[in-house]
């Protein structure tokens, strides 16, 4: 199954999408007029030959314009599962936390003119299974009440404390059951239950899913049918037009008359067109000191909300030799993580304190300071990197290191090419590691897409990844002890699949268990997903949390599954010369697409 959640929307550029360069982009014609809104999507770059589809990985849709889904995140660390409504008007979540009942805004319809129903949101949420978004929030069956309500019910025996953000939030997209309910076989109700058991039989009825995903994903429409303010006229390589959705259910409260998305090939040509003035809103960028001088002088405005991630270097511990911790432990050492940031992500990041799997700034919240002291820092110090390595077997003959099996110890950093930060940084990393004494060279993916596939089929030992994503714990250690490490729920019950395993992209493969000094043996899969049976609502649950965070917090800390270089700033742009009313000092809005702030009454023509 793929993984769509596994990169936040706002985390970076174009993280879910296709990055190819296309070439002899003609020109499409808006309507022209201070209410056209020009932008960039960053999930979305505009793909030749990609489908109007959202399921797919260079899906030629706009998430928030075009495609909606039942409600948005809030993005509070306090609270996961806060959620602003999207297609949902309001929903209700039973006294045990295992049933959520929503509601369908009354006046929800496609474009096509065809009201949104329940029917609607259950074909979706039976591909949601096929892509693997759902599974870790343990759904178990969704039970149309009416037309415009819906029942979603966790598994037996589950008590997930992220099930209702799960349902509501992205990735879990609705789309129409009269284009979509035709590519499910009559039985994906009958295979996804079998998928939530045990045995074999578990085992077939998840690839079947798989299966099932990969048909869905590759759909092309004929047209764009959609739920959201706008829909999408015509595109091509270059750049595409959106129109209002007429039947869109706050149509009164979008300002623009159009939106022109332009296809971008990398950061760079984000730059280029801020900087000549082109684009009303801008994506996060990162960017050097200097273009983000030039980007302000030509009129563009800075606002900055907090980003609940972080980059980090990530192992394949299945690949020698990095599955040994002194290996682990002395690369740790060797990373200036100042100076990978000051290169890497001058404008957009500060350096994280330490490997932690959570974001520094949020380390008080789990921590007592006791605990927080306790912590390995791992400055720079190549002494202690060298004597690491030598307990371990390494050898270093002529300024170069050798492995305990006699060769020359080389590696090879993977990055996606498109990424202008991640490749900077590699390029300080391959630096540092060189001059230790670690020959270091930095291998380029063509796009995004290619890199996630190449990841997750276990063809890198060593590559760039973002963890901490938040909000919440469970989901900042989900991306790191979860489906990349082999655990996906099933049922009420975690499965682990070993590398190779369609159900889940186990690129880490860490050891079950993790023995910590001071702490003992802890099992990090195990505990993140014990963070979603804890009641979030009661002092004692809020106390579990925190000693489950903290254990987590000291072995990764420890184990150092991940080198973690340094923590976002979610810097975004806009351009105030054709559009005003932006959403300044609404972290909620901020971290979620310009489409969505024009549903909530953001973003309006500047009177002439």
């Amino acid at each position: 199954m793929t993984h769509g959640r596994a990169w936040p929307m706002t985390a970076r550029v174009a993280l879910l999408a296709g990055m190819a360069a296309l070439s002899g982009c003609s020109s499409l014609t808006a309507s022209g007029g201070a209410g056209v809104f020009t932008a960039i999507d960053e999930t979305t770059p505009i793909t030749i030959g990609a489908p109007m589809n959202p399921f797919n990985t260079t899906s030629n849709t706009f998430v928030g314009y075009d495609v909606e889904a039942l409600g948005w995140t809030a993005n509070n660390p306090a609270n996961s599962n806060q959620t602003l409504p999207g297609l949902a008007a309001s929903w209700s979540l039973s006294s045990g936390g295992t049933a959520l009942t929503v509601h369908l805004r009354p006046g929800a319809r496609w474009s096509n003119g065809q009201p949104v129903t329940a029917n609607d949101v259950k074909t979706s949420a039976a591909i949601w299974y096929t892509q693997g978004y759902v599974q870790p929030y343990n759904l178990g069956a969704v039970t149309v009440i009416n037309s415009g309500t819906v029942r979603f019910t966790q598994s037996r025996g589950s008590r997930n404390n992220q099930f209702e953000s799960g349902v509501l939030q992205p990735a879990d997209y609705v789309v129409p059951a009269s284009i979509y309910g035709p590519l499910l076989p009559a039985a994906i109700w009958r295979t996804i239950a079998a998928s939530l058991g045990t045995g074999p039989s578990a085992t077939r009825a998840a690839s079947q899913l798989t299966a099932i995903g990969k048909k869905v994903a590759a759909f092309s429409p004929r047209a764009d049918v959609s739920a959201g303010p706008f829909v999408i006229e015509r595109i091509n390589a270059g750049e595409a037009v959106l129109v209002k959705n007429k039947y869109f259910y706050a149509a009164r409260r979008i300002g623009p008359s159009e939106v022109l998305m332009l296809h971008y090939s990398g950061n760079q040509q984000i730059w280029s067109d801020m900087q000549a003035g082109r684009l009303d809103a801008a994506p996060y960028t990162a960017m050097p000191a200097n273009v983000l001088k030039q980007v302000l002088a030509a009129g563009n405005r800075r606002i900055d909300a907090p980003s609940l991630v972080a980059a980090s270097l990530v192992f394949d511990q299945a690949r020698y030799p990095y599955g040994m911790l002194a290996v682990r432990q002395a690369l740790a050492y060797v990373i200036n993580r100042d100076a990978v940031q000051k290169v890497g992500e001058a404008v957009s990041g500060v350096p994280s304190k330490t490997t932690t799997g959570v974001i520094s700034s949020a380390l008080g919240d789990y921590l007592t300071p006791g605990q927080a002291s306790a912590l390995n820092l791992y400055a720079t110090n190549d002494a202690t990197a060298a004597r690491l390595l030598a307990s371990a077997g390494f050898s270093r003959k002529g300024g170069q290191w050798y492995r305990p099996d006699g060769q020359p110890w080389t590696i090879t950093v993977n990055v996606p090419s498109s990424f202008s930060d991640w490749v900077a940084a590699a390029s300080v990393i391959k630096s540092e590691f060189t001059a230790f004494g670690i020959p270091t060279s930095v291998k380029l993916a063509a796009d995004s897409p290619t890199y996630m596939a190449n990841i997750g089929k276990g063809d890198y030992a060593v590559g760039f990844w973002l963890i901490a994503l938040g909000p919440g714990g469970y989901s900042a250690f989900n991306q790191i002890y979860g489906a990349s490490d082999g655990y996906v729920p099933g049922g009420a019950a975690l499965k682990r699949y070993p590398a190779g395993n369609a159900a889940a992209d186990n690129f880490i493969n860490a050891p079950a268990t993790v023995s910590v000094p001071g702490l003992g043996t802890v099992n990090p899969g195990q505990l993140t997903y014990q963070l979603t049976n804890v009641d979030l609502n009661s002092k004692v649950g809020v106390s579990q949390e925190k000693s489950i965070m903290a254990k987590l917090i000291a072995a990764t800390n420890y184990s150092v599954p991940v080198i973690q270089l340094w923590d976002y700033v979610n810097v975004q742009f806009a351009n105030s010369k054709r559009f005003t009313r932006w959403p300044v000092g609404n972290d909620a809005q901020l971290n979620l697409p310009p489409g969505v702030w024009m549903t909530y009454g953001f973003v309006h023509p500047r009177p002439r």
